[in-house]
């Protein structure tokens, strides 16, 4: 009965009946092989910043998927670049830096593990981890194999394994620009400094809670209403639509929108995953009724 809160950014979830912390591929793929043949169900947690757990917990096998070594985990090629799953995504930049390589500095920043990265098509300032990416290995349920880029169908916050809920991460290819490490280094900082001074350290959050609407994809009549400076990089903030549909300060139990940034939905120290459902359903209705559009969530619920 391992609690599972605690092992989420945002510090919601009930008890896992089992937990094991994998600390490579081999103990991953060895403790998956045992739960399936003794035919208890599993979930692999990656560093559990962009998930909400329920109350109730899991009733099967959690495994937490860490890395320890990550000086070991990268394989380098010129500009081919092969990194494992586990790795947080500041060490994987930290590695590009240090090889004069460019294609990923945008990630800055971003909590969380290249796996769950690649999951949910990470992203930010106009750049995608998906941009660089060659091919990824999974492991399917039955067996070890590499994926193309044009498999996955990588989309905005988005990718096939979202529709593939067995196909675990393992290791990632990416073929890398020429870039110059001060340079990067630069460019790294000054979007880390941006991100602190717009969110406060400690919070517990999964960060960006909706995703951003392409403005293909908004009709004509509501596109008409939003100012043109508010659209950054053909998207409309889903901060902005939750902003002007007054939300600001709304909570349930303890979740609350935050003061500073309006996607931004907060644990404030007593919150629960049914106070979180019941937040997200009242501001996707506020939403719709003041533009007709429907959110979508970039954070993943496990039940």
């Amino acid at each position: 009965n391992w609690p599972l809160a605690r092992e989420t950014n945002f510090g919601l979830g009930g008890p896992a009946r089992y937990f094991f912390r994998a600390t490579s591929k081999a103990d991953l793929l060895k403790a998956l092989s045992v739960a399936k043949q003794l035919k208890i169900k599993t979930f692999v947690l990656g560093s559990g910043t962009n998930v909400a757990i329920s109350d109730r917990g899991f009733s099967g096998l959690v495994i937490k998927f860490e890395n320890q070594n990550p000086h070991q985990s990268f394989y380098l090629n010129k500009r081919l670049l092969i990194a494992e799953a586990s790795v947080l995504l500041a060490d994987l930049l930290k590695f590009s830096f240090k090889h004069d390589l460019a294609g990923l500095e945008k990630m800055a920043g971003i909590p969380g593990t290249l796996g769950g990265a690649i999951v949910g098509n990470a992203g930010a300032y106009g750049q995608m981890i998906s941009d660089q990416v060659i091919w990824v290995e999974i492991f399917d349920g039955q067996k070890i194999r590499q994926v193309s880029k044009s498999t996955l169908k990588f989309n905005y916050r988005d990718s096939l394994f979202k529709q593939r809920p067995t196909w675990l991460v393992l290791r990632v290819a990416f073929k890398l620009l020429a870039g110059e490490r001060k340079i990067l280094q630069a460019e790294s900082r000054k979007i880390i400094a941006i991100r602190n001074n717009k969110y406060p350290a400690g919070i517990k959050s999964a960060g960006s809670f909706f995703k951003n609407l392409p403005v293909t994809k908004i009709p004509n009549s509501v596109r008409k209403k939003i100012p043109t400076e508010k659209i950054k990089a053909g998207k409309i903030p889903a901060a902005y639509l939750l902003e002007q549909s007054n939300v600001g300060g709304m909570t349930v139990g303890g979740m609350a929108v935050s003061h500073f940034h309006h996607n931004f939905l907060i644990n404030t120290g007593t919150g629960t995953y049914c106070d979180l459902r019941l937040l997200v359903r009242h501001l996707k209705k506020k939403v719709y009724r003041q533009f007709g559009l429907e959110l979508e969530e970039e954070v993943r619920y496990i039940n």
